[in-house]
């Protein structure tokens, strides 16, 4: 398939790149390095979010940020989907252009993946979509692969394996990471910006909801809940949820930790988090979500207590399977 794929890359000469919905680190990273890859190999780029998302506040910095949704044309050679479990996670918007394209391919690493192009990169071992984007830019010319694209695949390999810590990490991985690592990327500074670095009001949010965290079926099943009142308290949004569920999951004895995060009084979005043996993607699955095997998510159209009722079902269910 990567022959294929790069045979697409050379004949094409305008791309649109389309990213998921609430995109994360993997996903714009994903992106911004395809987009600064391909321009730096002559091509016409452009790169588009759906309408009414937001880029979270700590990928501000990556380089390119600026070029998401700033130019379009009314055709393009090549549509290429990165990151995208399903068509729908692109969003109305953005698949309809995605489908106008000439052609179309995706590039993803979900193991939940419902292909829906014909030309698909699906690699569920890898750790990031970056990963597999870099093998597949170093076969088609690693001459065009400069510092900032180095810097956006390793911003993408580090957010999505959790600093190269989550079980998605291989030797793979780690080989990949050395190698970009030559490119000169500044490892102290995406680590420190990636995931260390806190806003007062989301160090606030987090102790608020930690204190009230809930803990079901002996211990093994911890839930934290982002409410309306918790943000307005804090002056957060559910974007600003991210990477605290890594609290709960953390604790000896816990097998599935859940972040539900308030986004109006009867929808709900849902963050899994898994260890010893238990398939988050399974457990995020149970609601139409999907995701990895000890990271998933979902979305619930109910209100708080059947949210939370729904949600323990589940857990009871998946820790006796």
């Amino acid at each position: 398939m990567y022959e294929t794929v790069i045979k697409k890359l050379h004949s094409a000469y305008s791309v649109a790149v389309f990213m998921h919905v609430n995109p994360d680190g993997d996903c714009v990273s994903s992106s911004l390095a395809l987009y600064t890859y391909l321009t730096n190999a002559g091509k016409q780029v452009h790169c588009f979010l759906e309408e009414n998302n937001k880029i979270r506040d700590n990928l501000a910095f990556l380089p390119h940020i600026d070029v998401i949704n700033k130019d379009s044309f009314k055709a393009y050679d090549l549509g290429i989907a990165v990151d995208c479990a399903a068509a729908s996670r692109m969003g109305p918007s953005s698949y309809k252009k995605f489908l106008k394209c000439d052609d179309q391919i995706g590039i993803d690493h979900h193991m939940g993946n419902t292909p829906f192009v014909e030309t698909m990169i699906l690699e569920p071992k890898a750790a990031s979509t970056t990963q597999i984007l870099y093998k597949l830019l170093k076969e088609y010319d690693p001459k065009y692969i400069d510092n900032d694209v180095a810097t956006l695949l390793y911003a993408g390999l580090i957010t999505d394996s959790g600093g190269l810590s989550f079980s998605s990490t291989t030797s793979e991985t780690m080989h990949v990471a050395a190698e970009l690592s030559d490119y000169g990327v500044d490892i102290y500074m995406l680590n420190r910006k990636l995931s260390k670095d806190t806003k007062l009001n989301v160090f606030q949010l987090t102790n608020r909801v930690l204190s009230k965290a809930a803990f079901y079926y002996d211990n093994r099943v911890g839930i934290i809940s982002f409410l309306q009142e918790d943000f307005d308290a804090t002056g957060t949004t559910t974007e600003e949820t991210e990477g605290i569920i890594n609290e709960i999951i953390d604790i000896i004895g816990v097998k599935i930790a859940i972040a539900v995060s308030a986004m109006d009084a009867h929808a709900y979005k849902v963050g899994i988090r898994t260890k010893d043996g238990v398939d988050a993607s399974a457990c995020a699955a149970y609601f139409g979500g999907g995701g990895h095997f000890n990271a998933g998510g979902c979305r619930i159209y109910a209100d708080y207590e059947t949210t939370i009722s729904k949600l323990l079902k589940m857990a009871g269910e998946m820790l006796d399977a």
